[in-house]
């Protein structure tokens, strides 16, 4: 059994089609504006791509059909490098005036060339393009702190063949001619077509996954090689490690030590209504804000996706409450003054060793059920926790 062209061209559409259709809707559905944007474009490029020379195998649009074909071919991998540095937060300008510049350049190469020579007019062009698109958006998704994620090794793995794939078939294209039997039979339309529907496919599910990965409720993570965010918050696991050692040189001197988290309510609703772009920078806003805002010599870190928490000495209850209370209001003028325009509630909990005692967790469970209490408390934006806090969380 044998593919015809068009029956391989149709069979390359369905798939892109759908591939496309699925990523756009769910980036719709996530309100993504960052990479995930990007890769969303490159996908329906991909398909305008397929219609184009569905078009002109049905004979329809000529040479105007495989220009707009070879161009919208070329920003297929275009989107994904520029998606790739969008992901980690890159620059955009230049790269993607490179990735306009070039497109513009394979349409009039297509244009001009297609009428003259034939179907395969500029076509040399465009694979020399897509060639450095692929291996860019390959190099890309090795750079941290993409690259420290696993699936986007697999993800440069697959760009990485198809710039070596397009490499091979345009070194046999200009050393035997595309009418050549050896081009025609493993570098030709049809093996092409299916090399296109295996990476596709391969290509949708990894950005899916990466999309997923860097996310809100990842928390900073993928950030992280050292246990400290890149926004110098220190990461959960990290935080506990040195709020317990900490808790514990003090309990030998008796010194007292306060517990404060930071709740912030209703990023999910935001989310949901204005998209995970704005969410990131509520929360990042406020991330800077505790760390800003809180005594020199505490820790900082990370207690939840919706919490953070700090660690230091008080005095008093009294130097306790002012301490929360400065974080409290360095949380409220950051997040005013976000471009956003959004303003969460912020609740923010104490506990003192004086009243819980010189252990971790109960510390933590004080704090973290009188933050809850305050996030939701109209009076009162700072409150104690005590043992009966600590009590009820493990009930």
């Amino acid at each position: 059994m044998r593919l015809d062209l068009l029956t391989a061209v149709v069979m390359t559409a369905i798939v892109a089609l759908v591939a496309a259709t699925i990523f756009v809707v769910e980036t719709l559905r996530r309100r993504d504006t960052g990479a995930g944007r990007l890769w969303a474009v490159g996908y329906l490029c991909g398909a305008a791509t397929t219609f184009a020379y569905i078009s002109w195998a049905a004979g329809v649009g000529g040479a105007v059909a495989i220009a707009i074909g070879n161009a919208a071919f070329t920003l297929t991998p275009g989107f994904i490098w520029l998606g790739n540095r969008r992901y980690n937060d890159r620059a955009l300008t230049l790269s993607g005036g490179i990735v306009g510049v070039l497109a513009v350049a394979v349409f009039v190469s297509a244009l001009i060339r297609v009428p003259a020579e034939g179907s395969w007019g500029g076509w040399s062009v465009m694979a020399a393009t897509i060639v450095v698109f692929f291996g860019l958006g390959g190099a890309e998704a090795l750079r941290r702190p993409m690259g420290r994620v696993g699936n986007a090794r697999l993800f440069s793995g697959v760009l990485f063949a198809g710039a070596l794939y397009y490499a091979l078939r345009l070194i046999a294209y200009l050393a035997a001619g595309p009418q050549s039997e050896f081009f025609d039979t493993w570098f030709g339309s049809i093996s092409a077509n299916i090399a296109t529907v295996v990476l596709t496919m391969v290509a949708v599910v990894v950005t899916s996954l990466l999309r997923a990965t860097k996310s809100a409720t990842q928390r900073y993570e993928w950030l992280s090689d050292n246990g400290i965010a890149a926004d110098g918050v220190r990461l959960a696991g990290s935080y506990r490690d040195a709020l317990a050692d900490l808790i514990e040189r003090a309990g030998w001197r008796q010194e007292p030590v306060s517990v404060v988290v930071v709740h912030i309510d209703g990023l999910d609703e935001m989310a949901a209504a204005f998209g995970t772009d704005a969410t990131d920078e509520v929360v990042a806003a406020w991330r800077g804000a505790v760390r800003r805002y809180a005594p020199a010599a505490a820790l900082v870190g990370e207690d939840s996706d919706s919490t953070l928490s700090v660690c230091g000495l008080a005095t008093t209850a009294a130097d306790a409450r002012r301490q929360a209370a400065a974080i409290y209001r360095g949380c409220i003028d950051e997040l005013a003054g976000s471009p956003t325009g959004l303003l969460p509630v912020i609740g923010v909990g104490v506990a003192l060793t004086e009243t819980v005692g010189y252990d971790t967790v109960p510390l933590l469970d004080s704090a973290r059920t009188a933050a809850v209490r305050a996030a939701r408390n109209l009076e009162a934006s700072v409150l104690f926790g005590g043992l009966e806090d600590a009590r009820s969380r493990l009930t």
